[in-house]
């Protein structure tokens, strides 16, 4: 009887394994793939260009007469930018350059004081503009968002009348100040990234450009930019 029951018990283990085995297999359940975390992290070169406007005037530092002050200066700008991000969370920390050709310039005469009038008349140009910043920003979904700040330098040149009608002088001089704003950075498509800001351009009031007569004569110059740029960045924007 024993065996009886144990050959029965046999044969319903091998119909329950044959039963199975014909059984069509779960299909594996989908997964999609997890999207890589955008990375701003890494070295980047691109192009920037766009356009200033501000404000200049030109006094001799003897007399104290000058053309006031004039906001005619305006002009395009353009060039390259380089610099390197660290991202840690949506925290981005950047060190930015540039450097740029200006064509910024103001052509103008003085405000009734006799000293830029006529045929005669006072120049300030911007011919070339650069900028080492500081750049701290936020990050959210393909976006970039920053202040930034740092050292400006141009290289002035000033066409500057004198105390003597009809002379002027032309000298051209590097000049150092500040420069802040902000600005918006998107992420395009694989290593691209396109970006608007704004700066504020102080290169101060310096007093080296010399007059016709043993003086100098002090060239105010603040401008205000604003342009777009393309960045390539070393590295995918997508996870390094």
């Amino acid at each position: 009887m024993k065996k009886l029951v144990l050959s029965a018990l046999a044969l319903v283990a091998l119909a329950t394994s044959a039963v199975a085995a014909d059984m069509p297999a779960k299909a594996p359940v989908y997964k999609a793939p997890v999207a890589a975390l955008p990375n701003w992290t890494g070295f980047y070169l691109g192009l920037a260009g766009g356009g200033g406007w501000g404000t200049t005037g030109h006094t001799n530092e003897v007399t104290g007469i000058g053309t006031g002050t004039n906001n005619g200066l305006r002009g395009g700008i353009f060039g390259l930018t380089y610099g390197y991000n660290w991202q840690t969370g949506p925290w981005v920390l950047g060190l930015e350059g540039d450097i740029s050709w200006s064509g910024i310039k103001d052509t103008f005469n003085d405000n009734g004081t006799g000293f830029c009038t006529g045929a005669v008349t006072c120049v300030t140009n911007i011919k070339w503009m650069g900028t080492d910043r500081v750049r701290v920003g936020y990050a959210s979904d393909r976006y970039l968002v920053f202040a930034t700040g740092g050292l400006a330098y141009a290289d002035v040149e000033a066409t500057c009348c004198t105390i003597i009608p009809g002379l002027t002088t032309d000298e051209t001089h590097w000049r150092a100040g500040y420069t802040v704003g902000g600005g918006l950075e998107a992420m395009l498509w694989a290593n691209w990234s396109a970006k608007i800001e704004y700066l504020y351009v102080d290169l101060g009031d310096k007093t080296n450009y010399r007059s016709a007569l043993p003086a100098n004569e002090s060239v105010l110059v603040r401008s205000n930019i604003v342009r777009l740029g393309l960045n390539y960045r070393f590295g995918s924007l997508f996870g390094m």
